[in-house]
């Protein structure tokens, strides 16, 4: 017997809820991490993208040539990590007037400088990481794949506890407290070249963690960097920039719209659900999902 009609649509629809919501889950630590870097210098990551893509097929690399599944992914994401202090160093801490125009530049060279590395170390082929391939959940009709719940999980406990330090504790409002008041925050002894290292560890550190974990499902390719670190830009936009929170949300609300015009429009037009929202929220609402003015206290 059949099961009956409506029963199918609404696992249809949770179904690509749950699609929605574990890749929305990678844009939203995007997010986190393209937010981290501007608050504390005002420097928009084009970069962040190849973040996750370094870290995917590090990971990847790693793991198929022996070395232990977790050891592997530990070693690409703290590979990772490193790369984004030396880009703080060797780049952008030498700019003396650095403008958010400037920062765009300065990281999409960054950007195109991982690209053609990971081209040249791991060729043009897509290669995913394999955590506990295969496993799939069944709750209420709905099949959950194990990496989904790593995509969420990974959020919860990463991405929530970046925005928790943020928010939350001393170091965290002394990072936010250089961008908005320098002077008084090296008064008190804040050090804005220590906080530009660590937003910038930040940044490397959540953008590797989101690579390896869509790795599984997604893959990860020398060239798609581009169009994961623009749907962490429109999650971060969505948090008008100053938002972990907004952001957040927007990611998750992002992720499943794109599955639902994939499910029930056309899957051709996943990407362009993306743009047409930014288009939508720098034209209706600039500053985002915020609802009110954030402010930092020194």
């Amino acid at each position: 017997m059949e099961p009956p009609q409506g029963l199918i649509v609404l696992t249809d629809f949770l179904q690509l809820t749950v699609a929605g919501l574990s890749q929305g889950s990678v844009y939203a630590l995007l997010a986190v991490g393209l937010i981290a870097v501007y608050t504390v210098r005002h420097v928009i990551n084009i970069a962040q993208g190849e973040f996750a893509m370094l870290a995917g097929l590090g990971s990847a690399w790693l793991v198929a040539a022996g070395m232990p599944l977790f050891l592997g992914v530990l070693v690409a994401i703290l590979t990772v990590t490193l790369v984004a202090i030396a880009m703080e160093r060797l780049i952008i801490a030498r700019v003396k007037k650095l403008t958010p125009l400037t920062s765009i530049i300065l990281t999409l060279g960054v950007s195109t400088l991982l690209q053609a590395i990971m081209l040249l170390a791991w060729g043009p082929e897509a290669k995913g990481v394999p955590l506990f391939p295969g496993t799939n959940i069944l709750i209420g009709g709905v099949s959950i794949r194990s990496q989904e719940f790593w995509m969420i999980g990974a959020l919860v406990v990463v991405g929530g506890g970046i925005v928790l330090f943020y928010e939350k504790s001393r170091w965290g409002k002394a990072l936010r407290a250089c961008a908005e008041q320098p002077v008084a925050a090296r008064i008190v002894g804040i050090s804005p070249v220590a906080a530009s290292v660590l937003a910038f560890a930040i940044a490397g550190f959540v953008g590797a963690v989101a690579g390896v974990v869509a790795s599984p499902i997604y893959l990860s390719l020398w060239s798609g960097g581009v169009l994961l670190g623009l749907k962490g830009f429109v999650a971060a936009v969505l948090g008008g920039f100053v938002s972990f929170r907004a952001a957040i949300v927007g990611a998750l609300l992002l992720g499943m719209i794109e599955a639902y015009v994939a499910g029930y429009v056309a899957s051709g037009l996943r990407d362009g659900a993306a743009f047409l929202i930014l288009i939508l929220v720098l034209v209706v609402r600039p500053q985002g999902l915020v609802l009110k003015p954030t402010a930092v206290r020194v």
